[in-house]
């Protein structure tokens, strides 16, 4: 596989990823996979929250931003 395909795979990753901190988004692919029954939801009552799942939004925004700049590293370095 091409080095650039490599790298142009891990920007759109990062950024699919970066956009489940947005709440509406967040909502919108979670709510299809529950209601396709992929996942099931967390039990009631409980501490766990929807949207806390993926983790929180510091932390997908860090891994998001992660991913972008492996993506970026590698485009940079494909000819080497």
């Amino acid at each position: 596989m091409n080095k650039a395909w490599i790298g142009v795979a891990f920007i759109v990753c990062g950024i699919v990823y970066g956009s489940l901190a947005i709440d509406d988004v967040y909502t919108y692919t979670l709510g299809w996979l529950v209601e396709n029954k992929w996942i099931s939801p967390p039990p009631a009552g409980g501490n766990n929250d929807l949207k806390s799942i993926f983790g929180r939004k510091p932390t997908i925004l860090f891994y998001a931003g992660i991913l972008i700049i492996i993506g970026i590293f590698v485009l940079w370095n494909r000819n080497n």
